[in-house]
Formats: C-alpha cells, structure tokens, sequence
C-alpha cells in the first residue's frame, strides 16, 4: 500500500510553471535530439587544478543528459520567485562580432543567475551564443560557474558546437577547487 502511494506523490511535487523569460529546458532537449540524430561526437577537456585530462567518444543520450544538464540550472530564472526580477534589454551590438545582444540583468544581487547573454544574428531564433554565471552559496559550500553554450547553424539550424563551463567549488573545511569543462560536438555523416 505504502509503496502505491510514493511514485503518485513524487509526480505531485513535478509542478509545471509559466516561463517568463526564456524557456532553457526546451532548448537543452531539442539540441539534445539533433546532436543524436547528427550523430555527433563529443571532445571533452576537462581541468581540475592542475590536472587536464581529454577525451573523445561519441555521444548517446544518457551522455547528452549529463553533459548538458548544468544548463538547466539556468531556467530558474523563471520560476515564479523570479518572475519580474530581471530586467530585459535588447539590441545591444556585440563590439567584437556582428552580432546583436539580448540581455536579462537580475534586479537583485542574491539571484542566483545575475545575467544571462544572448548572442543572435538578425533574429533572435538565430542565437549564436548564450553565456551566464550562476552562484550559489550556503552554510556547507559555495560555487560559481561561468556557462557558456555555442551554436553553429552552417546546416541551415543551430546546432550546439560547443560548451564550456569554469568556476570554483568551495567546501566546507576544505580548500577551493577550481575547475573547467570545455566541450566541442563534431556532427557525423548524416
């Protein structure tokens, strides 16, 4: 009886919201689907400290979940505590490229995603790069990591090219860690 009762209300806490600002898990998901359909390989450099290890295999979908769900830390800008505390500016020109800029600027510095960048070409469903810092901290540890997604859509669609994530980890009565992962998708034959 017991047992009948736990999955019903695990589904209970699943509470879908409105997403005011940018909706971060549709996105992770469909690129998810195109990098398995592009039968993509994935290069991983990953640096701890002072140690860099790299490595190369070809991604399957357990591997894309893993990989790309820190960036579903982002879509917390839109839950409802958020929603109207982030101040939205667009068609701001990137100095460095010819891209334009969209940009969400939390109104309060304890969010824990203070801005997020979007880079687009023309359109906004053109979006060449996202980078964004997300923070936390409390009693037992503190971390920050700077995120960075970018596309490539020389097959007529975006398609994420390349990730890469840096920051540190700070512990309770430990040492800090930093840390990056730099990931590069190389789509197969199709």
């Amino acid at each position: 009886m017991i047992l009948g009762i736990l999955p019903w209300s695990c589904k209970q806490s699943e509470v879908a919201y409105d997403k005011p600002y940018f909706d971060f898990d549709s996105l992770i998901n469909r690129q998810q689907q195109e990098l398995l359909a592009a039968k993509a390989t994935l290069t991983k450099t990953v640096s701890l400290d002072s140690s860099i290890e790299e490595i190369t295999f070809e991604v399957d979908s357990l591997v894309l979940a893993k990989e790309l769900d820190v960036f579903r830390q982002l879509d917390i800008i839109n839950k409802p505590g958020f929603k109207g505390q982030y101040k939205i500016s667009d068609g701001e020109k990137d100095s460095r490229s010819n891209l334009t800029i969209r940009r969400y600027e939390a109104l309060e510095k304890t969010a824990p995603v203070q801005f997020v960048l979007f880079y687009y070409q023309n359109e906004f469903s053109r979006l060449h790069k996202i980078e964004s810092v997300y923070r936390e901290d409390n009693p037992l540890y503190g971390t920050g990591r700077d995120l960075l997604l970018e596309f490539d859509d020389a097959s007529g669609k975006s398609l994420l090219a390349r990730y890469s994530l840096t920051g540190v980890q700070k512990l309770i009565l430990s040492d800090t860690i930093a840390f990056s992962v730099d990931g590069v998708f190389i789509p197969g034959i199709f």
